[in-house]
């Protein structure tokens, strides 16, 4: 299979294991809630990115860049700044649409989200229905979520995109960290950018989606479970 440029974008829920802690009819909202947060940053995304996986908290993207890598370097900026507002916005409307006053329906404003981007050579290749990409590059984002960033929400973008991209973008800060089994690898971070939205309004036919989001983890928790097979979560825009 040959190698191809790619730039990979993974985008990952900070507070996911606090919050998938709770039990009961908590832990019932938030895989609904869960759901809905990681909805909001697949429907916000668009080509030349493709959903490649979901990793319990995280979406792994990626869109091959052998063409033009500058412009879809400038793409990759442009939609992750939009996965911070989408996200900040679904998390509002999930507090105003609250299914009741438990743990997860409570704690959901305390959910942000990180997004590492990278450029580099890839694998991609199909198992069965499912497609997988491989390679130093995609190993180099999942490392980079464990960092020494001081900042709940940011965008990290590793040295190797930064010069696919043009150079840096001013107001970043400059890391380097040693990431397992790679050695040392630089990279800049920024905090997301400032936007200004409405409070939003209680809305019925959003809060029947949660519902309806939640009824289906019930029913689906129980069977699976005698086989050991974990629930499946349901996406809207994603094909079968």
């Amino acid at each position: 299979m040959p190698m191809q440029n790619a730039v990979i974008v993974l985008a990952d829920i900070s507070g996911y294991t606090r919050f998938m802690k709770l039990h009961g009819m908590a832990l019932v909202h938030a895989e609904s809630i869960i759901t809905e947060l990681l909805d909001s940053i697949i429907d916000h995304t668009e080509h030349p990115f493709t959903l490649n996986k979901l990793e319990g908290d995280a979406a792994l993207f990626y869109a091959l860049a052998d063409a033009n890598p500058q412009a879809v370097a400038e793409s990759a900026m442009s939609q992750v700044n939009g996965f911070f507002h989408a996200f900040s916005t679904r998390k509002k409307e999930i507090g105003v649409d609250a299914l009741c006053n438990c743990g997860a329906c409570t704690e959901v404003v305390h959910l942000n989200i990180k997004v590492v981007v990278n450029f580099g050579n890839v694998v991609v290749r199909r198992v069965r229905q499912f497609e997988e990409i491989s390679g130093t590059s995609v190993i180099i984002a999942h490392r980079l979520l464990k960092n020494s960033v001081p900042l709940d929400e940011y965008v990290l973008l590793c040295e190797d995109f930064e010069q696919v991209l043009g150079g840096v973008h001013h107001g970043g800060t400059r890391i380097t960290e040693q990431c397992e089994g790679i050695g040392a690898v630089s990279a800049t971070y920024f905090p997301p950018s400032p936007f200004v939205e409405s409070p939003p309004a209680p809305n019925l036919k959003r809060r029947v989606r949660l519902v309806t989001n939640a009824i289906s983890y019930i029913a689906k928790r129980p069977f699976q479970g005698w086989f050991g097979v974990p629930p499946k979560r349901e996406y809207r825009n994603l094909t079968e």
